[in-house]
């Protein structure tokens, strides 16, 4: 009954609610539903060590007006300070935006054609309100083509964002980003590829790398040197690392549109020092998150998707080699349990990690105390998860 009146009051099914209470209290859970309807309250930043400083990024934003702050235990990463919670304004003329463009919206994005969902009677140059779909107000802004055009062409610049609940600086639109100084990417994500810590002549394969955040990283680290094999199954995603390794000056990646579920037919990917597996999963931990509509079957379908992409890792590495594990959700299922059902099958076993902020992972074994957890109500990141594992001789 419990979990069924928190599902209805945040917008979340009953199922992802069971998921969240085989781990935490009902307490923490309220304030994990919390944080996630919220952003976090700092947005980081990471700095390309090929390019540049973390000072000098410093120094450039500042230019800008905007203050950036380092963060002391990564030489490559700054945050800036999320603004709001802001009050918006009801107008008459509303547009529609669907989940994913709503919650960027949000957060201070422009609307554009492929994300509307409905605009009746809307003129270009009218000011609108945007709302989810379950209703949810996100920002406010003038509309730059009128209702039945952003229907109908769903293609460019829909509504221009003037006012937003949350306000973000637009990152993507200051030179710093177009030269190739800076990537945006959240904490935990940067922090798994530091903990990863690949060494220069490595040869590493990621095998859901779309768009490119770790393998960028995991590039910049290792210098440009070594070789990164990046698959992703769209090529819309393998286009998005592409651009951004030109953006950024990366030297050293190859690109497959594959299914990485068939990487061990390929002798090309074998003997890897290092797999980074960030496979499909639910989600739950992405913050912000104005509702989820996930169902168990959904996630028990991830699960088991999740576990094909391990074999093929475990296959493709060599003896000693490496797995990064890491996951944008908060599911038992989907983390622990996962890398339970790895080391009981496999030769392998769980490191510890040489860089440790999060929460300990949920100790079904006693070894599961050296996977990472991040938790939006207490570390104000996204919810994420971290496993790095070693491939034991035959």
């Amino acid at each position: 009954m419990l979990d069924g009146i928190l599902a209805k009051n945040y917008g979340y099914t009953e199922t992802s609610i069971k998921q969240l209470r085989k781990i935490y209290s009902l307490f923490r859970v309220i304030k994990i539903l919390k944080a996630l309807r919220k952003p976090s309250k700092k947005y980081y930043i990471r700095v390309n060590t090929l390019k540049t400083t973390q000072e000098e990024v410093i120094s450039f934003f500042l230019e800008k007006g905007i203050k950036a702050y380092p963060v002391p235990y990564l030489n490559d990463t700054v945050f800036i300070e999320v603004k709001g919670p802001c009050k918006l304004t009801k107008h008459k003329k509303y547009v529609i935006a669907d989940k994913a463009a709503a919650e960027s919206v949000y957060m201070g994005a422009n609307l554009y054609g492929p994300g509307v969902l409905k605009a009746t009677n809307v003129r270009e140059g009218d000011t609108v309100s945007i709302y989810s779909p379950q209703g949810h107000l996100v920002a406010e802004g003038i509309a730059r083509m009128d209702g039945t055009e952003m229907m109908v062409k769903k293609r460019g610049l829909a509504v221009e964002t003037l006012k937003s609940v949350y306000i973000i600086p637009h990152i993507r639109e200051l030179e710093l980003y177009k030269k190739g100084f800076i990537h945006d990417q959240s904490l935990p994500s940067i922090l798994s590829i530091h903990i990863l810590n690949p060494y220069e002549d490595w040869k590493i394969v990621d095998m859901c790398a779309g768009p490119g955040g770790k393998t960028t990283l995991a590039a910049q680290l290792m210098k440009n040197r070594g070789n990164i094999m990046a698959i992703d199954r769209t090529e819309r995603k393998i286009n998005r690392i592409t651009e951004n390794c030109e953006r950024l000056g990366i030297k050293n990646v190859k690109t497959y549109v594959m299914d990485s579920r068939h990487v061990s037919e390929i002798s090309e990917f074998y003997d890897a020092d290092a797999v980074i597996l960030d496979p499909p999963c639910s989600a739950l931990g992405v913050r912000p998150k104005l509702y989820y509509d996930r169902k168990l079957n959904e996630i028990n379908a991830l699960v088991r998707y999740q576990k094909q992409f391990v074999k093929q890792a475990i296959k493709i590495l060599k003896n000693g080699g490496l797995l990064l594990y890491t996951t944008c959700t908060l599911t038992l299922d989907e983390n622990e349990e996962n890398i339970l059902w790895t080391i009981k099958n496999f030769k392998t076993r769980i490191l510890p990690q040489r860089i440790f902020i999060g929460a300990k992972g949920i100790d079904i074994v006693s070894d599961l105390r050296h996977t990472q957890r991040f938790e939006p109500d207490k570390h104000d990141t996204p919810g994420f998860y971290i496993a790095l594992i070693k491939k034991l001789d035959n």
